[in-house]
């Protein structure tokens, strides 16, 4: 299976799209600028979201209309940092194959999906139902606690990527005559 992957990460990296942004003479740094700016108003609007949730922010506004008010955002948000994400990582895919870093972030990514298949439909898809409740449950707190602590995780992996360098001879560019 791994050898799979490689191949694909290999035939990836060797598309035209991936190959022009590559061979562009700002294409990598600028879809890297692109994916760490959009990461940065996805992030805020996370961040706001889950410290209403813990109670420890914006206490003046109900759950509801921090929640609601934020989702396009975060949305517009999540598009554009995963769009120039993945354009990112197919410039390089056969590096970042091989980086620690790199794969701790896609082991992240899928908890932060079982955090969304547990927590979504109870919390974030009602948020109505808990400015009904006296004060914030305790599973509520929870969502928000490790959806602050998986996003932070994942920013910081994602750090760490440029950080290690592949392995000798392990790149595969092609490139056309």
């Amino acid at each position: 299976m791994p050898v799979s992957l490689l191949k694909t990460a290999i035939w990836l990296q060797n598309t035209p799209l991936f190959i022009f942004i590559r061979q562009a003479d700002y294409g990598y740094y600028l879809t890297l600028a692109c994916h760490l700016t959009s990461i940065s108003l996805f992030a805020a609007m996370i961040v706001i979201t889950d410290l209403r949730l813990l109670g420890v922010g914006l206490r003046n506004y109900s759950v509801a209309d921090v929640v609601n008010q934020l989702r396009v955002p975060k949305r517009i948000g999540f598009v554009l940092a995963a769009s120039c994400g993945f354009l990112v990582f197919g410039t390089k895919a056969e590096e970042y194959y091989y980086n620690a870093f790199f794969r701790t972030k896609v082991v992240l990514f899928i908890l932060l999906g079982v955090h969304a298949l547990i927590f979504r439909q109870r919390i974030y898809n009602h948020p109505e139902e808990l400015d009904k409740l006296p004060t914030l449950p305790a599973n509520a707190k929870i969502a928000a606690g490790l959806s602050l602590l998986l996003w932070l995780c994942i920013v910081m992996a994602g750090r760490g990527i440029g950080y290690l360098h592949p392995p000798p001879l392990s790149h595969h560019f092609v490139y056309p005559d």
